[in-house]
């Protein structure tokens, strides 16, 4: 590592005294800051296998591989999809143990060109609401939606209820998820797992159940967010919770991460089941909205989220007039002409098969659909098309460079189903 200039180190050593320092004043410190920063270097050297990150060849800078968090060694000038569950692993009973994942996946997202993540509803998020105490967790977005609704109406929002952690008696009082979550859309695990008594219960679930409390005492003080916010109106509640949920991208992974390196996952447009079963969206599952608080909701979160950096946005069914126009009133919103700004990926294909989150190959529309989206009032600039499925690799490796070639030339983005590992010794790299 180079020697940092004294200009540098002067900037360096400004927090950690607690403001700017003139330079007179700084001289006393630097000695200090020096032993600081030797530190530092040591603790945050990479490890051996994180030192010889490969680099794939300019033949491949269209692909987007799959990482893990267990992954050792990467491409470093490509993109990745990551997964929850891989990335934070099984359930752990640390305090710390939800801001440990935060940490990892924050240290693989700066090693790459960029990372997909999916931060869109409680359980569809880096931070799971039982299994870790949240280092970062993220208000579910048609929470928003419901106080945007209600505030529309005339209806005064009720809070979320979130007794003391350990007051046992307090939790198991909720006698229905709709006494606990107030205003909006419950989760009856959480529900279940926070009224749980801890008192006789084994180890495992009183680190749920203590987990459980905790987060819903922080979904409660997001909540609030937007019962504060409420007395100015429906815009003045959208607007508040499109800051939370911003924040909480920014939390999670830090503010230059956001800005540089991670691409935020955003089901825009959900299947049946995903509203049903997964609450991802922006819709409310069993319950009518207005469509002006839909639009007011989905406009203020997104375009919120999307100033701190990328966004993707899925999934449109190519083969379906109707998803594709959404798609168009979602990005003729968000990216106007002129408009500058970070990209928003959209994310593209067929149909879902049946019982999987797999869509068909749709491949066949895309010239269409360009030709819409060259007629629409957007920077075309910021749009970035990326076509599904996934090219699954295993059994499929002799398909792998005629793919690559065709995606470039058609200037797309080619989703690999493989780790970097595989990835590689299917390029016969060494």
């Amino acid at each position: 590592m180079s020697f940092r200039p004294p200009a540098a180190i002067l900037r360096a050593a400004a927090p950690l005294v607690g403001g700017a320092l003139p330079v007179v004043a700084a001289v006393p410190v630097v000695a200090a800051v020096l032993v600081v920063a030797a530190v530092l270097v040591v603790a945050v050297r990479p490890a051996d296998g994180q030192r010889q990150d490969w680099a794939a060849p300019p033949e491949a800078e269209h692909v987007v591989l799959r990482v893990g968090g267990q992954t050792r060694r990467l491409f470093s000038n490509l993109r990745y999809e990551s997964n929850n569950r891989a990335m934070r692993g099984p359930m752990d009973p640390r305090p710390e143990a939800g801001c440990d994942n935060a940490r990892r996946q924050r240290a693989i997202a700066a090693r790459t060109a960029g990372l997909f993540v999916l931060r869109d509803a409680l359980f569809s998020q880096p931070d799971h609401p039982v299994e870790h105490r949240a280092c970062a967790l993220m208000m579910p977005a048609n929470w928003v939606t419901a106080a945007v609704a209600d505030t529309m109406a005339g209806v005064a929002l009720r809070p979320v209820r979130a007794p003391a952690p350990a007051d046992d008696t307090a939790w198991a009082a909720f006698a229905t998820p709709e006494e606990m979550f107030g205003s909006f859309q419950p989760s009856l695990r959480l529900f279940e797992v926070a009224r749980r008594r801890v008192a006789g219960a084994s180890p495992t679930e009183r680190a749920e159940t203590r987990n459980a409390r905790h987060n819903v005492r922080v979904l409660a003080a997001e909540a609030q967010h937007l019962l504060d916010a409420a007395p100015d109106g429906p815009r003045a509640v959208a607007h508040a919770g499109a800051e939370r949920i911003a924040a909480s991208d920014r939390a999670y992974f830090t503010d230059a991460l956001r800005r540089e390196r991670v691409i935020v996952l955003a089901v825009e447009n959900p299947s049946e089941h995903e509203r049903r079963d997964e609450n991802k969206g922006l819709s409310i599952w069993g319950r009518e909205v207005p469509e002006a608080a839909l639009t007011l909701t989905r406009d203020c979160v997104l375009a919120r989220r999307l100033l701190d950096g990328p966004l993707a946005l899925e999934r449109y069914d190519l083969t379906i007039d109707a998803e594709r126009a959404r798609l168009i009133t979602v990005l003729e919103a968000l990216v106007p002409p002129g408009a500058e700004g970070h990209p928003v990926w959209v994310w593209v294909g067929g149909g879902l098969i049946e019982g999987t989150e797999l869509v068909r190959d749709a491949s066949d529309r895309l010239p269409a659909f360009r030709r819409e989206l060259a007629a629409a009032r957007i920077n075309h600039d910021r749009v970035i098309v990326y076509n599904r499925p996934s090219l699954r690799l295993r059994g499929h490796e002799a398909e792998l460079r005629p793919r690559m070639q065709q995606f470039a030339r058609d200037d797309l983005y080619l989703s690999v189903n493989a780790s970097p590992g595989a990835f590689r010794r299917a390029l016969g790299l060494r």
